[in-house]
């Protein structure tokens, strides 16, 4: 698309055409003048300056030097607009539809009149017929004006004109019939179009838009470019539809109001314009329904009710969008859940990124109309909500969805550590490339949280951040695994360091105060079935998983003589070493050997090794003796003189 408007004064075009047989040639009408281009609108030069705001310009099919300009009059031109005259007509003109057919056969379209109830000089709305190109008129009796008002096709000879979908004369405008029945209300067509080949199109209020390819005997429903009303009031309503030739695609062009919120920063004596940007998302087509009680601001498609600042500058703003592609960054709500949703974001200081942004509601209107931050830089957000799902977390009332206020609190604020422990004891005490579990709030911005997955590795290594959430230990970056606002799970960095280091969380930006791990040379613990004592185990040479079924349904009892592999981290050093944030390759064998008891009693163990295709998890594999006790019995395994936590245990059945 170019823009193409040189010599032309307004930017506010209010009719155009185009010359039927000079394609080049085009006409266009701001509120006070009429233009003229003769090389396909490179250059415009002014060619008349009517009294009246132009509504439509109109172009002779057969005598393309003939043009009219219809305001509250009608104006014409013979000489391609270097002329023009006023024509005689009964009353003011609406609209004007030319005969394709037949040069100077116009049909025309009067407005009503209202001068009050008890004034003789009202009059309705009347279609007038012209065969002597507007110098006289003749009205159409028993013919009153339709919507959306004239349509004509050329594909018939005579032209067949459509007043709306009520009346049709297929003689030129001559006589009028009545349309049979329809499968929708003639009332309801909000637009109406006829393609070359004479297939009809009409958009009917709230259904759709129907075809007719039999001239309008016939009509088939062929779906819409707005959603359906979802039991609404105020949406978008298609307004024309354009036929591209006979192809059967069909352009339409909708009515709807796209506001945008905006964040604007001044220096402080107001001279300079630091930065400016736009902040919202494309204006929505579905329709919805206005309650008596809702804000007028939740009725727009993108609106600011709240601006502040956090403490470091940042920008933060809280409103209401109807948009599905609203800009989100690192969401606590990814995607729109419907009609308007309540949405706080934060700009950087400088603004050139946005660093945190999420939608918040239901799937009725919801919106933020206060927001302020607490000590500790979180959101708050106070707001509107019609959603009877709107999520709430332990909630004083459960909403309704009529209106109720909201106020939710968004951790946003930096994130805090409050412990860091061996991610399979969950006890102080971790092992360079062992797996670790990080404790704290505001750890991450993704709710609920997420694991890793393909997309997050790069030439296979581990990734080191996950939705912009990363760790460092001992500075060095870990590889993360699992990430949400209270717990992070990662594999601890390669490090020769022990003793006493730090840990430090970065969320999308917000570094946490350093908190402290003791970093040791092994640090071995067996993984547990959830919230139980039991340690994850399999049996060999079937991989069943071993536990009590009472407990873990689908596990199975291990029975004396069984060989077990016991799945556990931080069982030390291997041959050859690993890495870690690499996936393990071969089977690398502990360089020391653990022990292990079993009830106490000391068993063979057959293996210790890196498992294939994983990171930092450890495969202890050993065998049960024949008397070994039943059910729950502890097991406890060592290595270069550390145990693993006591209490653990593993279900033994009977012989």
């Amino acid at each position: 698309m170019t823009h193409a408007d040189s010599g032309i004064v307004s930017t506010n075009i209010q009719a155009f055409a185009i010359d039927p047989v000079h394609p080049q040639t085009l006409y266009a009408a701001t509120s006070t003048t009429v233009y003229k281009s003769m090389d396909g609108a490179s250059t415009w030069s002014a060619i008349d300056s009517p009294t009246v705001q132009i509504s439509q310009l109109a172009v002779d099919p057969q005598n393309p030097t003939i043009v009219y300009e219809v305001g509250q009059t009608i104006r014409k031109s013979t000489d391609g607009g270097a002329t023009w005259n006023p024509l005689t007509f009964p009353g003011t003109v609406s609209s004007l539809a030319l005969d394709p057919r037949a040069s100077g056969h116009l049909v025309a379209v009067s407005n009503p009149s209202f001068g009050g109830i008890m004034s003789g000089n009202n009059r309705p709305a009347f279609i007038y017929r012209s065969v002597d190109g507007g110098a006289s008129w003749v009205q159409i009796a028993a013919t009153a004006p339709a919507q959306p008002g004239l349509t004509v096709d050329a594909s018939t000879n005579p032209a067949t004109f459509y007043n709306g979908l009520v009346q049709r004369s297929v003689d030129g405008g001559v006589t009028w019939s009545s349309l049979g029945s329809l499968p929708f209300s003639a009332s309801a067509v909000d637009a109406l179009a006829v393609d070359p080949s004479g297939k009809l199109y009409a958009a009917v209020s709230r259904t759709g838009i129907f075809s007719s390819p039999d001239h309008a005997q016939t009509w088939a429903a062929i779906g819409s470019p707005v959603p359906g009303p979802n039991d609404g009031t105020i949406g978008p309503a298609i307004n024309s539809i354009v036929p591209a030739g006979s192809s059967g695609t069909v352009y339409a062009t909708i009515n709807q109001i796209g506001t945008s919120g905006f964040v604007s920063k001044l220096s402080a004596d107001g001279s300079t314009l630091e930065y400016s940007t736009y902040l919202r998302g494309h204006a929505s087509t579905e329709a919805f329904l206005s309650f008596a009680a809702e804000p007028n601001a939740i009725l727009n498609q993108n609106w600011i009710s709240s601006i502040t600042l956090d403490a470091a500058g940042n920008v933060v703003v809280a409103g209401g969008t109807r948009a599905t592609d609203f800009p989100t960054a690192n969401p606590a709500q990814a995607a729109n859940a419907g009609l308007a949703d309540a949405f706080t974001a934060t700009i950087s200081a400088d603004g050139s990124k946005l660093n945190y942004s999420t939608y918040f509601g239901g799937s009725n209107d919801d919106g933020a109309l206060a927001m302020g931050l607490d000590s500790q830089g979180n959101m708050i957000l106070a707001g509107q909500t019609w959603s009877g799902d709107f999520p709430a977390s332990v909630p004083l009332l459960a909403p309704t969805g009529f209106g109720e206020a909201f106020v939710v609190k968004l951790a946003t604020g930096p994130p805090v550590i409050t412990s860091v422990l061996n991610g399979a004891s969950y006890q102080p005490g971790i092992e360079a490339g062992s797996w670790v579990v990080i404790k704290g709030t505001n750890l991450a911005n993704t709710n609920p949280g997420r694991i890793w997955n393909s997309a997050d590795f790069v030439d296979g290594n581990l990734p080191t951040s996950l939705d912009g959430v990363s760790v460092t230990i001992d500075g060095k970056p870990a590889f993360v695994y699992y990430i949400s606002p209270t717990q992070i799970n990662v594999q601890a960095p390669s490090d020769s360091a022990l003793g006493t280091v730090n840990v430090v969380v970065d969320n999308n930006g917000a570094v946490s105060p350093p908190a402290t791990a003791q970093l040791q040379t092994v640090a071995p613990a067996f993984f547990l079935y959830g919230a139980t004592n039991y340690a994850i185990a399999s049996r060999l040479l079937d991989y069943a998983l071993v536990g009590d079924p009472s407990v873990e349904p689908g596990a199975v009892a291990a029975r004396p003589g069984d060989t077990l592999i016991l799945w556990g981290t931080g069982f030390g050093a291997t041959n050859p070493p690993v890495a870690a944030g690499t996936t393990v390759r071969g089977a690398p064998a502990a360089t020391s050997t653990p022990t292990v008891t079993v009830g106490h009693m000391s068993v063979p163990v057959i293996s210790a090794v890196l498992t294939t295709g994983s990171a930092g998890l450890y495969q202890v594999t050993i065998q049960l003796p024949s008397n070994v006790p039943t059910g729950a019995v502890v097991v406890q395994g060592s290595v270069d003189g550390v145990q693993t936590p006591a209490g653990v245990t593993i279900f033994v059945g009977m012989p």
